[in-house]
């Protein structure tokens, strides 16, 4: 069966995306936003401008050429022929592209920047511009084939722009033209040609001041790179801050909202994790009063009734146990009287009762001390305490050869704990060692990581199956039966351990160690 190339190949960047928490995926999601429109109004553009002036934005470039014929217009009424490269030369440096001045019919360049005519705009330029007939070439059509050309005149008025109007005859030559000379509308174009493709623009001016009817008419012709012609034929600037200052306004709307949302969500994620833990005492904020809120409703109301449920049934295991103290101490003290009065086989017998029976109290000594490490979780308050001097007393008191066990503890580490439920956590942990790896050396390790300290009981047992390491800390649990009952396990030892160490603040977990070996390691708030 072969695998997906994308799953193999991209595994981490697959991981690590999934990681991501919810607010990054909507900042991320928002940046995905940004692009997608950035893209499609880009795509846009390039369909606006795909045939020149057809569209809304072709209309908005035509506009633009047209206020920057008039201006070229008037600077060339305002300035000698001799300056007017020098007005091509500004335009085209302001914008970064090519400005020429041409004459029409010949197509020559006059004023500007040398152009090379592609074919598609000598096609174009023919057509705009046809060459007027001369006075011998003047025959009346054959029948049927249409209207004999316009006479130059109407050329001149259809050349000039879109107005209905015949431009007014020329003023004297002491006036200056005015507006008034200029048609409404001029006649432009935009293509896209040549190889490699550039934007051509053209603008049909009307002779300026001094311009000689035989000179031609003048077309001013502006090639760029771009589409938008470094922003002389469509600024694109003022639309990006307008999308980018839209999305960035909706940003400052929405992430007050997400944020909002998403830290209700952390706070029921971090108290579900709590509740998986044991920890019932945790609690939600109940200031929302959409779903959100009552979702932290609902845990609140959950965690209260797991920890009734759970505090009564380690409860009942606690008198339980202490109601069975009377009887297994009576039932001891009936085999000490009988024990003198029988021998032989009988002898036997009662030994093996009496085993069963301390079995059974070392049972109900457990029960009893699981049950005062959960019930007493509120009761107590985690103070400083030297880790080294806790340690070294739960080493001696549980007899642990002082040649198996090697304590590498800084003395001046200390750790916020409750000193009898450390003492008593450490005490099963070393004694748990002792009992499923006996004469193997321990190693007992501190360090301190940020402000959390962490210490590990290591052995050099046959440690546990893979599958039962989640599994150690729970009550009653034995990898093991026939081995715990030999050596007198009940499955309540590391379940003290995890009571007592998150009582007071911690965390304990357990792992296998290389070659062989079990790791407890237990994580406690640093001092």
């Amino acid at each position: 069966m072969t695998k997906h190339p994308l799953v193999t190949s991209h595994p981490i960047s697959f991981v690590k995306l999934r990681s991501l928490n919810l607010y990054t995926r909507i900042l991320l999601w928002l940046l995905v936003n940004v692009l997608v429109l950035g893209a499609a109004f880009w795509l846009v553009m390039r369909w606006q401008f795909r045939e020149g002036f057809h569209g809304a934005l072709g209309g908005i470039a035509e506009d633009r050429l047209q206020a920057i014929g008039r201006e070229v217009y008037d600077e060339f009424n305002e300035r000698p022929r001799k300056e007017w490269s020098a007005v091509l030369k500004n335009l085209a440096g302001e914008y970064e592209v090519k400005v020429s001045l041409l004459t029409l019919p010949k197509r020559q360049v006059v004023f500007g920047d040398p152009l090379i005519l592609p074919t598609k705009l000598e096609e174009l330029m023919k057509q705009m511009s046809p060459s007027p007939p001369r006075e011998g070439d003047r025959r009346p059509p054959p029948p049927g084939e249409g209207r004999p050309p316009p006479p130059l005149d109407d050329l001149e008025a259809f050349l000039f722009g879109d107005s209905s109007a015949r431009p007014p005859p020329p003023p004297p030559q002491q006036e200056r033209p005015t507006r008034a000379n200029v048609p409404s509308r001029l006649g432009t174009f935009l293509i896209q040609a040549g190889d490699p493709l550039l934007y051509y623009a053209g603008v049909r001016l009307p002779p300026p001041l001094g311009w000689k009817r035989e000179e031609g008419h003048q077309l001013l012709i502006i090639s760029a790179r771009s589409m938008t012609g470094g922003g002389l034929f469509f600024d694109i600037r003022p639309w990006l801050w307008s999308i980018f200052g839209a999305m960035g306004l909706s940003a400052l709307l929405w992430l007050p909202f997400v944020k909002n949302i998403t830290g209700s969500i952390r706070a029921n994620m971090q108290a579900t994790e709590q509740i998986a833990k044991g920890r019932f005492e945790v609690r939600v904020p109940e200031n929302r009063g959409d779903e959100l809120g009552r979702l932290g409703h609902g845990l609140n109301q959950m965690a209260m009734q797991l920890d009734g449920l759970v505090r009564g049934q380690k409860r009942f295991l606690g008198d339980v146990a202490h109601e069975l103290c009377g009887p297994i101490s009576r039932m001891e003290m009936s085999l000490g009287i009988l024990e003198p009065r029988l021998d032989g086989a009988e002898a036997y017998r009662l030994a093996d009762v009496r085993d069963e029976l301390r079995q059974i109290s070392a049972l109900v000594d457990e029960l009893l001390s699981f049950s005062k490490a959960a019930l007493g979780q509120r009761m107590k308050t985690p103070e400083p305490v030297a880790l080294l001097n806790v340690v070294e007393c739960a080493v001696h008191l549980e007899g642990v050869p002082a040649q198996l066990c090697q304590i590498q503890i800084p003395p001046d580490l200390a750790v916020l704990a409750v000193p009898d439920l450390l003492h008593r956590a450490l005490g099963n942990v070393l004694r748990n060692a002792c009992l499923h790896a006996p004469d193997t050396p321990i190693e007992i390790r501190a360090v301190r990581s940020h402000n959390r300290v962490i210490l590990t009981v290591a052995d050099a047992g046959p440690g546990v199956p893979a599958e039962s390491l989640p599994r150690l800390f729970e009550p009653f649990y034995r990898v093991d039966v026939a081995r715990a009952r030999e050596t007198g396990g009940t499955g309540l030892g590391l379940s003290i351990v995890k009571n007592c160490v998150e009582t007071c603040g911690g965390n304990v977990s357990a792992r296998n160690r290389e070659p062989h070996g079990l790791i407890i390691s237990i994580e406690l708030p640093c001092a």
